[in-house]
Parts: C-alpha cells; structure tokens; sequence
C-alpha cells in the first residue's frame, strides 16, 4: 500500500477525528446561533450569566478533553455495553484508561448539568423536556445500532483495503459512519441532557430561580418601526375623506 493509501487510512481510523469533528460542529452551531447565545451570555441576572460562562467552560473542557484522551464513539456505547449479561460481549478492543475515562464521564455530568439549568431557563420547561427526551431516546437506538454495524465494516474494510482506490472508496463508507456516530452522540447527550434537565426544573422552580427571561431578539425591529411612524404626520381621516363621485 502507498503511503497515501497508508495516511488516508490512519486517518479513517483515528478516534481523534470524532472529537475535531465534534468541535468544528459545535463552534458552526454557535455562530450560526449567535443572537441566542448573545441573549444566554448576557443575561440581565448575574446568576444566569455566571452559570452561562460556567457551561462554556465546561463544555468546551469535555470538547477538548474527551478528543485528545478518550474515545467519543466508544463513550457514547458504554451504557450500552456494559448491560451486556455475558463477560465477552464487554469486550473493548482498545479501551480507554479507567482514570482518564472517569474525568470524561464527569466532565460531562458536569456540563450537560449546567446545560440543563440553562435549558430550563431560556429554552422550555416540563413539557419540551419531556418530548425532547423521547423524541432523542427514539432517535438514538436504530443510529446507535447502525453506527455500530458501519464501525465494523470500517474495520472490516481497513484490513482489505491493499490499494488507493480501495482505500478512497472506503472513505465513502466512513463518511457515513462519521455523520451516523456524530448523531449518535449528540442523540445521547441530549437525552442526558433532558433528565437532568427535569431535575434542573423543579430544583429551580423550588428555588424560585426559574423566572421568565426577558428577551430582547425583536428589539431592532421595534426600534426601526417606532423611527419610521415618527417620520410621518398624523393626519386627521377626516380631512382625507372626498365625496364619492357616481360615474355619468
């Protein structure tokens, strides 16, 4: 195999490429987002803004930190292996350190917790987190399944693979599975996301720290509507009136 074919297909099988692949999406969503997260960073309670910095902090340290130490894909499937009843069907083919996994799943209790209160405040309450949580419990079995199929052709195919076409021609493949596994865990941190969200909820509403958020997107049109009717005169109706004339 050429050292391109050898290139390309390290590069297919690298774990790391999720996580790059998790932060240009999540910086994209950001930006095309930017008036709502402009609203979320400068929330007119000091609770809420720190809470906002709190969650930028942390989601960006679980970005970081599970792309360059841990495995996204094979996060995202433990719960899944580990109610696996036989001792084999755990198996992990390259498994990630205990400790370094440890601060993975904590840093991401963490975030999605803060994400969650943020949630609660600017997004919905009991019903959307309810319908959110389903609609993702729902989506995250059938890709799940499917990512794991793709996962061992990729496998599969990397082992086959001699030359550069057959090498590029299973990029196709993986695009696939990258976009399947990029769901699969956005699948599967929302879903966490909306049960500690309900949580979130009552404790705030307990608390009385859920009030309604004053929102200001719709400010500008406002404003330049209120500027325009300033522009013009307040005419009585009456001194426009004109008889109606009957045609001859």
């Amino acid at each position: 195999m050429s050292n391109l074919a050898d290139a390309i297909e390290s590069i297919l099988l690298a774990r790391e490429v999720t996580g790059v692949v998790m932060i240009v999406l999540c910086a994209r969503a950001v930006r095309v987002n930017r008036p709502f997260f402009r609203e979320v960073w400068n929330d007119p309670s000091r609770f809420w803004r720190g809470t906002a910095r709190v969650a930028a902090a942390l989601g960006l340290a679980m970005l970081v930190w599970v792309t360059i130490f841990d495995d996204w894909l094979q996060l995202v499937a433990e719960p899944y292996r580990l109610s696996m009843p036989w001792e084999y069907q755990r198996v992990v083919f390259d498994p990630v350190d205990p400790t370094l996994r440890a601060i993975s799943v904590g840093l991401i209790v963490a975030a999605l917790a803060v994400m969650a209160c943020l949630f609660a405040r600017h997004v919905g309450g009991y019903l959307l987190q309810v319908g959110t949580l389903v609609l993702s419990a729902l989506i995250w079995m059938p890709i799940f399944i499917m990512n794991q199929r793709l996962n061992a052709m990729i496998v599969q195919g990397a082992e086959a693979s001699e030359t550069l076409p057959e090498v590029l021609g299973l990029s196709a493949f993986w695009v696939v599975r990258m976009s399947l596994g990029v769901l699969t865990i956005g699948a599967t941190l929302m879903t966490g996301t909306m049960l500690l969200a309900l949580v979130a909820t009552t404790i705030l509403d307990l608390l009385g720290l859920r009030e309604q958020r004053i929102t200001h997107e719709a400010d500008g049109f406002f404003t330049e509507l209120q500027r325009r009717s300033g522009q013009h005169e307040d005419i009585p109706l009456k001194t426009l009136w004109r008889p109606i004339r009957r045609p001859l």
